[in-house]
């Protein structure tokens, strides 16, 4: 992911940042952070407004996304997709997703094999990212840990149907052995979809 579109993707996630959490996430000088903001602004993919802070200190700038900027995450099937749901009955569908998740599952297991659980979060973090989802892992301080998804591929489809959404969350239970739960959703509005993994076991839970 290059520099500009990683500030595309924090802001996606966060919603709005300041310049200091852009230039923490880029690992950058605020100048250096500035200057990709502002190329960013040039081409009409990020907005900033003056917020004030509560407490003394002068007010600052924030920075989001544009509607331009949507054109810049994956969005690949999205029309397809969407079209499934109007054309397919809905076992068709169910049937689909559910042949969808079972090859998933495969490929994320082989790939998967041998590693510990976390080791298996970051992994699946990032084969989910080339699904197209965009997806970060945080530490929960409960031991826990948290897969967020900060963009959908086939959001329209998952918003109306729930079937991707349903089939995802028990295939991450299964490659990861543990509890997962989702806490928030881009069907409803929020900046992502977060699954909740727990350190229980899978098998403890049932």
């Amino acid at each position: 992911m290059d520099r500009k579109q990683d500030v595309l993707a924090l802001l996606k996630a966060k919603g709005s940042a300041g310049l200091a959490e852009v230039a923490e996430h880029m690992g950058l000088s605020k100048q250096g952070a500035l200057r990709h903001l502002e190329v960013l602004q040039a081409k009409g993919l990020v907005e900033v407004s003056t917020e004030e802070h509560h407490g003394r200190g002068r007010p600052g700038h924030v920075y989001r996304l544009t509607p331009a900027a949507g054109d810049h995450f994956p969005t690949r099937h999205r029309e397809l997709a969407a079209e499934l749901v109007d054309f397919m009955e809905g076992e068709e569908l169910e049937r689909f997703f559910a042949n969808r998740a079972r090859r998933l599952e495969a490929e994320y297991g082989r790939k998967l094999a041998g590693l510990d659980f976390k080791e298996r979060a970051r992994a699946l973090a990032q084969l989910t990212t080339e699904q197209g989802h965009m997806t970060e892992v945080v530490e929960r301080p409960d031991g826990g840990l948290q897969l967020r998804h900060c963009n959908c591929p086939i959001q329209d489809v998952a918003a109306r149907s729930g079937h991707p959404c349903r089939h995802e969350q028990e295939v991450y239970e299964r490659v990861l052995g543990r509890m997962v739960a989702r806490s928030t959703w881009l069907g409803a509005g929020d900046t992502s979809c977060t699954y909740e993994i727990t350190t229980e076991r899978k098998d403890e839970g049932r």
